[in-house]
């Protein structure tokens, strides 16, 4: 009973430090939580204004105004929207006034508190810019943690309280004060108890009579379920979904299969195909720059289910029932596009390169026509032109395939 006090004391320290940093854990994932939903909610909402605003009549135009007010209305981190021209001037703003609004002698721009508030930006078609301000922590977010931890403190400190009454008001146990003199007075009296030997029986069955070394079999496990930490180390890696949720592309783990398919297809209606391999020097996945090339290559083509994201800076896009002559003449208008779009923001031109090849005729895998397209870029990319084609001559093929 020495000890109770002490251990007391350091269970309640102990359980005082952690309703102390209980509500900082949960604050702390509610800022992670907020910012990630926030950046989702950004990409989406400039996804959409990438389809919608292409100039800057668009982004006052009545598509654009019924877009924005349904993204108000749904997202209630959103806290202002804001389009400018290349000139730095407001084309749209909702809402119309906030407080979070300052005037700046290069143009409106945000002035927002930091840690609870994040700000996004990103480019948008003939040089337009999108601006948007989004909460990360909400005051519910900070309430309910310091809410609980009180409630919390207020029962151990109750408890406490309980514990120390009982232990103040409660009577003497019986028979705990010994009378001076009684051990002396029946220590004569006193023998020592011994317990009973209660024997073990002994069994022929339960022990081995002729001393056999085999071992006896090991328990059956009990059925459970697999559980994640139970599988080994990466089973669970890999791509999440049929898209990526930044560029809209396809994870590149399913270009392989989904080209196999099509050829396959093609090669049964006899039908041609095409496959494009294009990148962009200087970006990667992640980039706003390669996101904004993702997302207008893959616009550019009605197939937005054979769009594939390609190394670390590319895209391939599988383009059923086009040969390559019609598949280089798309290629050169999209190559004007992209230039436009890149033009307008650096102001020099894009490092974008494509490689083509297609079916031909020929019964060819996917790993064949991939590396054709990809010879095809990197001789464009040290070529003069920025678009190469591979062009297969059917009869050699064959011929080729026959002397194997």
């Amino acid at each position: 009973m020495k000890r109770g006090p002490l251990l007391i004391a350091i269970c309640s320290f102990a359980a005082v430090v952690a309703m102390a940093a209980w509500p900082v854990i949960r604050i702390a994932n509610a800022i992670d939580a907020g910012s990630a939903e926030a950046r989702i909610s950004f990409s989406a909402l400039r996804r959409s204004a990438l389809n919608i605003v292409s100039d800057p009549v668009g982004a006052v135009g009545e598509a654009w105004r019924s877009e924005a007010e349904s993204a108000w209305r749904s997202q209630d981190r959103l806290l202002a929207i804001v389009i400018k021209n290349p000139d730095g001037d407001v084309l749209y703003a909702r809402p119309g006034s906030s407080p979070y609004y300052r005037r700046a002698p290069e143009g409106l721009a945000f002035e927002h508190p930091e840690g609870t508030t994040t700000r996004f930006s990103g480019p948008l078609s003939s040089g337009l810019s999108m601006e948007a301000l989004y909460v990360t922590l909400s005051q519910e977010d900070v309430y309910y943690p310091i809410r609980d931890a009180a409630i919390a403190f207020a029962a151990v400190l109750a408890l406490l309280v309980a514990w120390l009454l009982v232990v103040s008001y409660a009577p003497p146990a019986s028979g705990s004060a010994v009378e001076e003199g009684s051990a002396d007075q029946n220590q004569d009296d006193w023998t020592p108890t011994i317990p009973d030997l209660i024997p073990t029986e002994s069994s022929l069955y339960a022990e081995n009579p002729f001393n056999d070394p085999e071992p006896s079999p090991e328990p059956v496990p009990a059925v459970a379920f697999i559980r994640p930490a139970d599988l080994p180390s990466g089973a669970l890696e890999g791509p999440c979904g049929l898209f990526d949720a930044e560029s809209g592309l396809g994870w590149e783990a399913y270009l392989r299969e989904r080209l196999s398919s099509e050829l396959r297809r093609s090669a049964s209606f006899e039908q041609d195909l095409s496959l494009l391999i294009t990148s962009l020097d200087g970006s990667s996945r992640g980039d706003e720059e390669f996101n904004l090339f993702a997302t207008t290559v893959r616009d550019y083509f009605s197939f937005k289910d054979m769009a594939f994201l390609f190394g670390d800076g590319g895209a391939a896009l599988i383009l059923p029932n086009i040969d390559v002559d019609h598949a280089l003449r798309m290629s050169e208008e999209l190559l004007k596009k992209l230039g436009a779009l890149f033009q307008d923001r650096s102001g020099c031109a894009p490092g974008v390169y494509m490689g083509l090849s297609s079916r031909a005729g020929r019964l060819v895998d996917a790993d064949r026509i991939i590396g054709e397209a990809m010879a095809a870029m990197s001789k464009a990319k040290g070529g003069g032109s920025k678009i190469m084609a591979f062009k297969p001559d059917p009869e050699k093929f064959r011929a080729y395939l026959a002397g194997q």
